[in-house]
C-alpha cells in the first residue's frame, strides 16, 4: 500500500458524527488490546482505525490533565509509547478546550489550546485525513504500508491535528 492507497483508505472510512475525543478515547482502549505487536499489518491497522468510530471508550483518566506538551517520538523507548501519549495528549487538550477555544466559530483557521499548541483540525475524520494528507505531501509514494508501528499511529495523529 502506497502513500496514496493509504491516503485513499482513510478516506474511504466510514465515520460516524463522535467527537474527536470520544474517537480518540475509543482508539486508546482499541490500541491498549494490541499493545504486544510491534509491528502491525497495514490492513488491522485501518480496521483499528475504522473500529474506534462505533467502540467503547476507555475512561478519561484526570492525571492527563497534567500532560502540558504535545510528546515528541525520540523520547518515547517505544512506538507504542509514543503513539499512546500522543492519544492521552490529544484527548486531554481537547478536553481543556471545551467551552474555550472548542467554540471559537473560526477555530478552522486554527487556534492554540492553553499548552500552547497549534490545532487545526478538530472531529475524527478529518485529523485522519489531514494525516493520512502528509503522508502524501510529505512523501515520494514510493513508501510501502504492509506493516506499521505504532510510532507511525502518533505521527498520523499529530499530522492530523497540525496539518491544513
Amino acid at each position: 500500500m502506497t502513500d496514496k492507497d493509504f491516503y485513499s483508505r482513510i478516506c474511504n472510512l466510514q465515520a460516524t458524527d463522535v467527537s474527536l475525543e470520544t474517537y480518540l478515547l475509543s482508539l486508546l482502549k482499541l490500541v491498549e488490546k494490541e499493545r504486544a505487536m510491534e509491528d502491525v499489518p497495514a490492513e488491522l491497522f485501518l480496521q483499528i482505525l475504522q473500529d474506534a468510530f462505533t467502540s467503547e471508550p476507555a475512561k478519561f483518566n484526570p492525571e492527563w490533565l497534567k500532560i502540558k506538551k504535545a510528546p515528541k517520538e525520540d523520547n518515547y523507548a517505544s512506538g507504542y509509547d509514543y503513539a499512546t501519549a500522543v492519544i492521552q495528549f490529544q484527548i486531554s487538550d481537547l478536553h481543556k478546550m471545551k467551552g474555550k477555544q472548542l467554540d471559537d466559530p473560526y477555530k478552522s483557521f486554527g487556534i492554540d489550546s492553553e499548552t500552547g499548541e497549534r490545532w487545526y483540525n478538530f472531529d475524527a475524520w478529518g485529523n485522519l485525513e489531514c494525516g493520512a494528507r502528509w503522508c502524501i505531501d510529505a512523501g515520494s509514494d514510493e513508501n510501502e504500508y504492509d506493516v506499521l508501528d505504532w510510532a507511525f499511529l502518533g505521527q498520523l495523529l499529530e499530522m492530523g491535528r497540525i496539518y491544513e
